[in-house]
């Protein structure tokens, strides 16, 4: 995740989108019904979205960094979906809205967080929580997919920030 001349927020957005990892972990798995390899290949890039998000405010402690962090990848996030969202449309001839259906998912698994409370290892109410979300609550793959997903992004997304954005705390625009 690096990237001469762009900014923190838009690299870490890149990192969201990049499908090399997702498609690693949906290829390891032996899922032999189609419909349920696309569901988990949509619900696993919103959740690695999400988790970007969530481990920058989780993560980065300074408030201000946090915030103007926070702001910059949202607004990524955003510009995207409105892509997105409007292609969406043209193909189903329907309005698609998927910057609101990254909301509902944030608050789903923010809301299966504070649920649990405090626990050493998050991914652990994550994995679940993304099986019901592809449907089946106790689907051994669907909750190890999810489990790892979130788990490698968590640990991805600190040590980029603790390799580069809180080293260079000190640009006032994060550039």
């Amino acid at each position: 995740m690096t990237g001469g001349g762009t900014c923190f927020g838009e690299q870490l957005f890149q990192f969201a989108i990049d499908r090399g990892d997702m498609n690693v972990i949906l290829d390891a798995l032996p899922l032999e019904v189609p419909e349920k390899r696309t569901t988990m290949e949509y619900e696993i890039q919103l959740l690695r979205i999400i988790s970007v998000g969530w481990g920058i405010s989780f993560f980065l402690a300074d408030e201000e960094l946090k915030t103007r962090l926070a702001q910059q990848y949202w607004e990524q996030v955003r510009a995207f979906s409105a892509t997105l969202s409007t292609s969406a449309a043209l193909t189903v001839d329907s309005d698609i809205d998927y910057f609101e259906i990254i909301k509902k998912r944030l608050n789903t698994y923010v809301g299966t967080l504070d649920a649990v409370g405090k626990i050493p290892e998050p991914a652990m109410a994550i994995g679940p929580a993304f099986a019901q979300i592809c449907g089946d609550k106790d689907d051994a793959l669907a909750i190890l997919a999810g489990t790892k997903m979130f788990s490698h992004t968590i640990v991805a997304i600190r040590g980029y920030l603790d390799e580069t954005v809180v080293q260079q705390e000190s640009h006032a625009d994060l550039h």
